[in-house]
């Protein structure tokens, strides 16, 4: 466990999100409400046998750990309903290190049909490298869980990208816990606002803070969250190995993305479930993807996970006209990869985020180069109506 756990400031999750693992108080010097950033590379640390090896959790070398970033992990140990917290410097690294701690020659691996390209792509680079099992399946979701059921670890996401789709989490939850395979969901497309895996049965949560948790499209940055002090441990080791340590000032940057992770999360789902009604009664829209309309074909199960908020992000199908163009004409909202800040932006993942899988994979998941992925951020919704409206009459 890290060395400065010292437990969670306050039960409701907004105090947790306000104050992080920063006690009032606290800084003995100044008396300062915001804590400082440490930049120091090194630390004094005793000379002895135990200096001759890491330890999880000792504070010796800043790619090894970091004041500015043990704080941030408590903060987000509370926030996830952990033991405990490991904050990377990108959502892949956090990926990265979960696969190279926990696969081998005999491992069998199962990654969902519908997650993010470059995860689908590094599992496969290791299977090419290792030689374990990989298995890809769901949707449809009758095949994941069985796949699961034979697995040792298990990748999914909350929301699939970019369809929205929703696993049967809490059935493949139930499924590991029969069978002992290793859950890992990759939560960023929800946050902890709208969904918590470690409470829900999974093993480990994964969150790209690029996105919602920083929220401001300035900084990278990711986090495994999850319980036991031998998993704690064996991830540590891993990420001191690869340099995977989250960085002093993007650690700082996150914390205060934190402070208004609940109002943000909120408000662009709000935002982005009245432009999905909208854009479902657009004439050049052919399609829609957001779990919060009865069209989706997952929305029932996103109803009993996600408490009646649904996210930021729709998708939509261009009926007629350029794509490219589409994205041209676009003047509030910018043509960019990414979710989660407070800006809009819109792309096409048939040509960015899924541009490696085979044409008839793309095909039969929906990837059409039709199709548009928005995040939607905090601007004024009836100025983000008009924008995509004027974009979708003129291509």
């Amino acid at each position: 466990m890290a060395s400065n756990w010292s437990g969670c400031l306050g039960e409701g999750l907004s105090t947790r999100l306000v104050w992080g693992g920063w006690r009032p108080g606290e800084d003995r010097t100044a008396g300062s409400i915001v804590p400082p950033v440490f930049v120091s590379a090194i630390y004094s640390y005793p000379i002895g046998d135990k200096s001759l090896e890491p330890r999880a959790g000792d504070l010796k070398y800043s790619r090894e750990n970091n004041p500015t970033v043990m704080l941030l992990e408590e903060a987000l140990a509370c926030i996830e309903s952990g033991e405990w917290a490991l904050a990377y410097n990108s959502g892949m690294s956090s990926i990265a290190s979960i696969l190279l701690a926990y696969t081998g020659r005999e491992s069998r691996i199962t990654v969902a049909r519908l997650v993010y390209g470059t995860t689908r792509s590094l599992a496969a680079g290791l299977w090419r490298r290792i030689g374990f099992d990989l298995r890809i399946a769901g949707p449809p979701w009758e095949d994941l869980l069985e796949e699961a059921e034979a697995s040792d670890l298990v990748i999914v996401e909350t929301m699939a990208n970019p369809t929205l789709r929703i696993p049967p989490l809490l059935d493949l939850a139930r499924t590991c816990r029969k069978s002992g395979c290793r859950l890992v969901v990759d939560n960023t497309f929800a946050s902890p606002i709208l969904f918590k895996p470690l409470e829900h049965g999974a093993w480990l949560s994964v969150e790209s803070m690029t996105k919602y948790m920083a929220g401001h499209n300035d900084v990278t940055a990711g986090l495994v969250a999850g319980r036991g002090d031998d998993v704690y441990r064996k991830l540590w080791d891993w990420r001191r190995a690869i340099g995977g340590n989250l960085q002093p000032l993007d650690a700082y940057l996150v914390m205060r993305g934190l402070k208004t992770l609940r109002l943000r999360v909120e408000a662009s789902s709000k935002n982005a479930m009245e432009l999905a009604s909208w854009l479902e009664e657009h004439p050049n829209v052919s399609k829609v993807y957001y779990p919060g309309l009865p069209s989706h074909p997952d929305h029932e199960e996103a109803r009993r996970l996600l408490h009646g908020s649904y996210g930021g992000v729709v998708s939509f199908e261009i009926r007629s006209g350029d794509p490219i163009r589409f994205l041209e004409k676009l003047r509030v909202i910018a043509p960019a990869p990414s979710l989660g800040g407070a800006e809009s932006l819109a792309t096409l993942p048939y040509y960015s985020s899924h541009r490696s899988l085979p044409e008839d994979e793309k095909a039969s998941l929906g990837i059409t180069p039709r199709l548009v992925r928005l995040s939607v951020g905090l601007e004024d919704v009836e100025d983000l109506k008009r924008d995509l409206d004027n974009a979708l009459r003129n291509i």
